[in-house]
């Protein structure tokens, strides 16, 4: 099991530490333009997604690469397990100049949709799909019990549809069609295409909130929500290019 567990989190590889370079010159050459031309918000992560597919590397690389540049919390590098697959990726003088000039992008208007993405994407190609998705939905259920004592901003099925888009993404550009997978990305990346609109998705539950229309995690009402959260990231545009 420990042997297992060593193989799934191993020492980054040079693909990752190249797509993590293609952010940082796609960032630093963002912030050398004109201030009324520099790209932001959604505008701004798709083209770091762009650039990480065009930098030659492999769909696992473009995935974790993603995921370490983007996340300005530093979460990956200080989770348990997770933290050994992205160390020595750069020194802390390295990283905060990429920060420096890398900004703010967010997908449909918000950072931490982004975030909740490229984190379970990123999980996606280390543990798999039912790993990720474990993890998402247990930060709700900790969020939603934190709230109960006003310390948590409570249970959201638009994180966790951002979170089955990550993995949905992760699965898709690492598939039998990877490579035009990722030329497609290469060429027309748009965040919208890959995670629908979240407007009328409840935010906020408190875990009594949350059992009293749901259930809990295993029961059937919660399950079908989940399943119907799939089938719209499924759908979404991103996946209908070839």
């Amino acid at each position: 099991m420990l042997l297992l567990i060593a193989s799934l989190f191993c020492a980054p590889d040079e693909g990752v530490r190249q797509v993590v370079a293609a952010v940082h010159e796609a960032a630093k050459e963002n912030a050398a333009k004109p201030r009324n031309e520099r790209l932001a918000g959604d505008a701004l992560l798709d083209l770091y997604v762009r650039r990480a597919c065009a930098s030659g590397q492999p769909a696992r690389a473009v995935v974790l690469g993603l995921a370490y540049a983007l996340d300005r919390s530093n979460l990956l590098a200080r989770t348990p397990f997770l933290g050994d697959t992205f160390k020595g990726l750069e020194s802390a003088d390295e990283r905060a100049a990429r920060l420096a000039v890398q900004g703010a992008p967010t997908l449909r208007g918000r950072e931490d949709w982004l975030a909740h993405f490229t984190l379970s994407a990123a999980l996606t190609v280390l543990a798999g799909e039912q790993a990720a998705e474990l993890f998402g939905v247990q930060k709700e259920v900790a969020d939603a019990k934190g709230k109960e004592k006003g310390q948590g901003s409570g249970f959201s099925f638009s994180d966790l549809a951002a979170d089955f888009a990550g993995i949905a993404f992760a699965r898709w550009l690492s598939g039998e069609k990877s490579k035009e997978a990722i030329e497609a990305c290469k060429k027309s990346f748009k965040g919208d295409d890959f995670l629908h609109d979240l407007k009328e998705l409840k935010e906020g539950l408190t875990w009594t909130e949350f059992e009293k229309t749901y259930g809990g995690v295993m029961d059937a009402r919660f399950r079908e929500e989940c399943q119907k959260l799939r089938r719209r990231v499924q759908d979404c545009k991103g996946y209908r290019q070839d």
